[in-house]
């Protein structure tokens, strides 16, 4: 990626620039007459680049693929991450039982290599089956099996001496023939049994990994593009390479998909992952940043841009929101200057004043990968009301908690084995039938950390009437209660930050080993983030125990595995995060009524319904508002900072708010893009990070003198601010906190606004159905307004300037350079 030229060129005549100047004024006045652009779609459902491949098979000595058709959403700006693969035209699958795959069906791998050919069978991550699946050759790596054995091929030129496992050759180091060496069963991202429908149609999301043996994405030499990639697809018809066709009710084909005759019906997709590694150069400034993981993906994705623009490395370390809170109140040497929130610091009495930047718009999720039965199609929605939700992290369903026999623990017997059993969730998912066929061990991937946004999740189940009236211990309408070891914590009334496990119950499944014990995290283990639950769910991993394998020397405790065909995986993770490994994000039924996804227009109107909260700048994120339309787990993610820090550190972290409440809120795919899963800021909040910015910049921040969610002493509606200032209702007030909702700051005109409510209706920035603005603010919508008028009369005057400019230069013999009208930071890179 290189940076376009935007250097100035010289002065070539005042007829250039009077032409320069009328194209100037043409593209005011389409400025002026340009309306805002429409809210998009932020949903896991959200689709790449734009670098859709489609490839057709071909016909083969055996079995002809010619109508088969794969589709792979995205070729390039990849990372680590899912991705759909999708076909039409192939023969429905004919399974053979649960432990072999049968006839007609496809293998997906990924693969490394620099040929423009593509990759040789050396360089593919295959080889290492499924556990549960069975022994069939089809998922593994033998070839050259010998005349007569019946898994002969006649193509094999390479490996000629009787059964081999072909080795695998990383893209540095020794090739081997252990595949445990780089990959094994439980880490590779191999797709070795993909069943086609019986109308010919398929569909996966591969877990596409930038792992250092392959090399996908490494930049080898400077000037030189990243290593690209490739995903391979091979078709297995009803054949086996010497043209038999093995019996069904033996198990179907057992050939590799590496043997020879097979590989060749291979359909390759060259991959080009986003550079991996350090974008920025070694000696660079650098500043620290720190907090939420809710912001990870919007400020990795920012990250390349900023650095190479503004010639800034703007470090980024996940951390939890009271270290980050922590960082900035007391801060050290080497802390970080800027943290990343959804909820406000509480600063010593008497400490400099700390601004509040919103810098993303997103929502946390419970995502999923359940699959059609019969098929590896993800199911295309689940719905979930907050009462569902309250069970899963509550552990009140049967196979929760750990046991041989049912009932388990305290629970009672009318509770349900697991959610798929749950008559319930079957009312509110008729699609699935009435058994998903899923696993004994079902759980929630749920992060060890906690977070703000863990707090508003249960925030949530505690404004809705009936996840509530569950949580205090009442039965729903089938007779399931909550786990009775819960009601110590009084999940119903108390504040809850993170994802406890107060039942004790555990036991050993073998009398002979009593220290293999099962407890509840045995049985669903923690991950270590939000990040790590979405991997979780789009691999369907099991990784609780389910018993004991004494066959183990020494014995050890033993995990499930999930069938191809029969996922049924929940998980919280975040809209982002959901949409970068393109899992399913469950419909939540918000308090208006209505069943509502993360879209862009859902989490927009979440944001427009809430209040000023009690610290001056951040929102009262309240999930229980009957906003219709919204959302109800919308977050936005503040970047806070203090104006004690020295000048220059203010400055640039100034320069990093600017950006992302500019070219930073623009959606997209790439370097410098709003990645999908993220609404962008409303107009009133991006207005609000330009004056943030402007506060670090300077130092101050000024008093507010009024306007709606102002605050003063009296005022109502509002709690206690950073300096005992109450927000939220109506009236004027001072602070040092920030710029006052939907008040005044006294600094700039465009400085004036936090995020009022009237000002955030609709996500434009402007009033709504009547709804008064603030009597001494301006909206957004009004300020963008004015803005286009202004530049319109600013081009105009300096038409005026540039013709008398030259004529005064000539007349003095001065000759200068133009200047770029675009600051640095606005300017895009191009590939």
């Amino acid at each position: 990626m290189t940076a376009r030229d935007t250097r100035p060129r010289a002065n070539r005549g005042l007829f250039v620039r009077l032409g320069g100047l009328g194209c100037a004024l043409l593209a005011a006045v389409g400025l002026v007459l340009l309306p805002l652009p429409a809210a998009g779609t932020a949903h896991a459902d959200d689709a790449g680049s734009g670098s859709a491949v489609t490839k057709s098979g071909t016909k083969g000595t055996w079995d002809d693929f010619t109508s088969l058709k794969v589709t792979v959403e995205q070729t390039r700006e990849l990372r680590g991450q899912g991705l759909k693969v999708n076909w039409t035209g192939g023969a429905p699958t004919a399974m053979a039982d649960s432990s072999r795959y049968g006839y007609n069906f496809l293998q997906i791998m990924q693969c490394w290599g620099d040929s423009p050919d593509g990759p040789t069978r050396e360089q593919c991550e295959m080889g290492t089956p499924s556990g549960g699946i069975g022994p069939s050759q089809t998922a593994r790596r033998e070839v050259g099996f010998t005349v007569g054995t019946g898994r002969y091929d006649p193509q094999e030129t390479t490996y000629t001496s009787g059964q081999q496992t072909l080795p695998f050759q990383p893209v540095k180091g020794a090739a081997t023939t252990n595949m445990n060496t780089y990959f094994s069963t439980l880490t590779s991202n191999e797709q070795d049994y993909a069943p086609t429908g019986a109308d010919g149609t398929g569909s996966v999301v591969f877990s596409l990994t930038d792992a250092d043996y392959l090399g996908c994405g490494q930049v080898l030499k400077d000037g030189v593009p990243p290593e690209p990639c490739w995903l391979v697809v091979v078709p297995r018809g009803t054949h086996e390479p010497d043209g038999s066709t093995p019996d069904l009710g033996d198990g179907g084909l057992v050939t590799s998909p590496l043997s020879a005759t097979n590989w060749a019906q291979r359909i390759v997709f060259r991959l080009d992952f986003a550079p991996v590694g350090a974008y920025c150069p070694i000696g660079q400034k650098e500043r620290m940043t720190t907090g939420s993981e809710l912001a990870d993906e919007a400020i990795t994705s920012w990250q390349p841009t900023m650095c190479t623009e503004d010639k800034i490395t703007f470090g980024y370390e996940l951390q939890s929101d009271d270290v980050g809170r922590g960082q900035i109140a007391h801060p050290s040497d080497g802390s970080a200057g800027l943290a990343f929130m959804e909820s406000p610091i509480s600063p010593p009495p008497d400490g400099p004043a700390i601004v509040y930047a919103p810098v993303a718009v997103s929502g946390l999720v419970i995502s999923y990968n359940v699959e059609v039965a019969g098929s590896t199609k993800m199911v295309p929605r689940i719905r979930l009301d907050a009462r569902l939700v309250a069970k899963m992290l509550t552990l009140s369903y049967q196979w929760d908690v750990p046991g041989p026999d049912i009932p388990r623990g305290k629970l009672s017997a009318q509770n349900a084995e697991g959610l798929s059993k749950d008559p319930e969730f079957l009312k509110l998912n008729p699609d699935l039938g009435n058994d998903p066929g899923s696993s004994q061990i079902e759980g929630i991937a749920l992060p060890q950390s906690s977070g703000d946004f863990t707090a508003e999740l249960w925030r949530w189940l505690r404004s809705d009437p009936d996840a509530k009236s569950f949580l205090a211990g009442k039965p729903d309408p089938w007779g399931m209660t909550i786990n009775p070891y819960f009601l110590s914590l009084k999940p119903a009334t108390s504040a809850i930050a993170d994802y406890p496990r107060p039942d004790p119950t555990s036991y050993t499944p073998s009398a002979q080993y009593p220290n293999l014990l099962i407890d509840s995290t045995a049985t669903n283990p923690y991950n270590a983030d939000l990040h790590g639950d979405a991997t979780r769910v789009l691999s369907a991993a099991q990784p609780g125990a389910t018993g004991a394998d004494l066959t183990a020397q020494p014995p050890k405790l033993q995990t499930g595995m999930s069938l191809p065909g029969k996922f049924f995986s929940f998980g919280v993770t975040d809209a982002a995060t959901a949409s970068r490994y393109r899992l399913g994000v469950a419909e939540l039924l918000n308090p208006a009524g209505q069943w509502v996804s993360p879209t862009t227009d859902a989490l927009t109107k979440a944001v427009a319904g809430w209040k000023a909260g009690s610290t001056k700048g951040v929102l009262d994120a309240d999930p229980g508002l009957k906003t219709p339309g919204a959302y109800p787990l919308a977050t936005v993610t503040y970047a806070a900072a203090s104006v004690g820090q020295d000048a220059a550190a203010r400055k640039d972290y100034a320069t990093m708010l600017r950006y992302v409440a500019g070219p930073g809120q623009t959606t997209g795919i790439g370097p410098g893009l709003l990645p999908p899963g993220y609404a962008p800021l409303p107009a009133a909040l991006r207005d609000q990070t330009l004056t943030a910015a402007s506060e670090l910049v300077t130092g101050v921040v000024p008093s507010s003198s009024g306007g709606s969610g102002g605050g003063s002493d009296g005022a109502s509606g509002g709690g206690s601010g950073l300096s005992g200032e109450s927000g939220g209702g109506p009236g004027g007030g001072t602070g040092t906190a920030g710029a006052t909702a939907g008040g005044t700051a006294g600094a700039t005109p465009s400085s004036s606004q936090s995020a009022s409510p009237a000002a955030l209706k609709n996500g434009s920035g402007g009033p709504s159905n009547g709804t008064p603005v603030a009597k001494t603010g301006i909206t957004p919508g009004a300020v963008l307004g004015a803005v286009r008028w202004v530049l319109l009369i600013v081009l105009i005057a300096g038409i005026a300037a540039s013709l008398g400019g030259p004529l005064l230069m000539r007349a003095g013999g001065i000759r200068g350079a133009g200047r770029s009208l675009i600051p640095a930071r606005f300017r895009r890179s191009t590939a």
